[in-house]
């Protein structure tokens, strides 16, 4: 049969989708999200077991939050706050009879550019999600990385103010600029956009499609918002790079369909190397996503081939 069905689970929709062996999408749909418990999740996704019955043969999942590939525990679950230490995968394995896989959703993007995508023909890289916060995954020798808590890649909370990361973050409800994610996201680079019109954050009821129509129509703030941001992200990936060295490093999330968000970082970036011309490490390539928001699917799916000895062979 060679067919799987696939999930990614999302704050909002689970994105389900139908798939073959090569990462083709042969039927695909979304269902509302429950984030009020275990059952509620598991329920939301059970009808699926009869709408697709005998049309696949294993299950694989994206989700948020700290999670163990190998055992199939989800230590954390982001959104899904009631997840600590869950069994997912054999929770999952009960409601559909078939074998499953679950993996972090930054490292399914980054899985999915490593088996076909921007990453596929270089050995060391790394995906940067630029969502909510900054999502990703390290590719390292063609493998995702997944790390010895099964953290690595968690590019949020890399330092991005010693000086204040040291008193720490008292809540998710305060400014918490010492950490990478509040610049390096959407949500960020709208920070950014509020604080060159006069504001202390964002601007409300303003999003990525204003900001971009602003800097459609020649918005100065909006420009120099964007620029900004190329900076900080350079900032960071040149930390990174001192200790990966990667070749290649791909942008995806939903602003990385502007071109300019990719162009700004590589230029910011060069910029950077300038500067630092004593630096001991090279300068990483810097490219988009290949995938878009069919990345989190398409790696799951390898996560789940991979796993089950099941030899990866793209068609897309």
């Amino acid at each position: 049969m060679n067919q799987y069905l696939v999930l990614d689970f999302g704050g909002t929709f689970t994105k389900y989708a139908l798939m073959d062996q090569t990462g083709v999408v042969l039927r695909r749909g979304k269902v509302a999200s429950a984030c009020g418990s275990m059952e509620q999740m598991l329920a939301s996704v059970a009808p699926l077991r009869e709408q697709f019955a005998g049309q696949y043969e294993g299950v694989a999942v994206s989700m948020p939050g700290r999670i163990n590939t190998r055992t199939g525990i989800a230590h954390t679950g982001g959104f899904f706050t009631f997840v600590n230490d869950a069994p997912v995968q054999r929770a999952l394995e009960e409601v559909f009879s078939v074998p499953a896989t679950i993996a972090n959703d930054g490292k399914c993007a980054a899985n999915a550019e490593a088996w076909s995508g921007a990453l596929a023909d270089v050995e060391d890289g790394a995906v940067i999600v630029l969502g909510t916060g900054t999502g990703g995954g390290i590719v390292l020798g063609h493998q995702v990385r997944l790390g010895c808590t099964c953290g690595a890649g968690e590019l949020s909370f890399l330092a991005a103010d010693l000086l204040t990361l040291q008193d720490g973050i008292p809540s998710l409800d305060v400014n918490f600029r010492s950490i990478w994610a509040d610049t390096m996201s959407a949500n960020g680079l709208l920070k950014l956009y509020g604080i060159q019109k006069g504001h202390d954050g964002p601007l409300p009821g303003v999003d990525g499609l204003a900001f971009f129509a602003a800097y459609d129509s020649g918005e100065q703030e909006a420009a120099a918002a964007l620029e900004a941001f190329g900076r900080y992200a350079a900032a960071g990936i040149y930390s990174m790079q001192a200790v990966l060295d990667v070749q290649r490093i791909a942008i995806g999330g939903g602003i990385s369909a502007r071109p300019e968000v990719t162009q700004v970082i590589r230029q910011s970036l060069d910029r950077q190397y300038a500067v630092m011309p004593f630096t001991a490490f090279g300068k990483p390539e810097v490219v988009t996503c290949r995938y878009g928001s069919d990345a989190n699917l398409i790696g799951a799916l390898a996560f789940h081939l991979e796993r089950t000895g099941v030899a990866l062979h793209p068609n897309h």
